[in-house]
């Protein structure tokens, strides 16, 4: 019989803790928005929006139209990838983390000019 474990196997600081929480919560309001739109119920004034928050607690504050249309095609990708599982949201999550850890890095690069 497998073993469950309900505690992580490994220790992920605050703060990336936080920024795959958030991840995690927009990740999952984007496929029920995206379920809501596909019955026609759009521009739903509920919809919480926390791409600030999560490209803030990331450090992607360049305020470029650049990062915010990579930023926002990433979400809409993953989005419709989860599954009502916790385990298939976390999976995405994690792909959105380091995604945007690799633009970050992109953003960061010598010589490139960062606001």
């Amino acid at each position: 019989m497998p073993i469950r474990i309900k505690h992580p196997i490994v220790r992920i600081p605050d703060n990336i803790q936080l920024s795959i929480y958030l991840i995690k919560e927009e990740l999952k309001s984007r496929k029920l928005f995206h379920a809501l739109h596909e019955v026609g119920i759009d521009d739903c004034y509920f919809q919480p929006h926390l791409d600030v928050l999560i490209m803030e607690s990331m450090g992607l504050c360049d305020s470029t139209d650049e990062t915010f249309t990579r930023y926002d095609e990433i979400m809409d990708r993953r989005s419709k990838k989860i599954e009502a599982d916790n385990d298939s949201i976390m999976k995405q999550a994690l792909k959105v983390y380091h995604e945007l850890l690799n633009k970050k890095k992109k953003l960061t690069k010598p010589g490139k000019k960062n606001p």
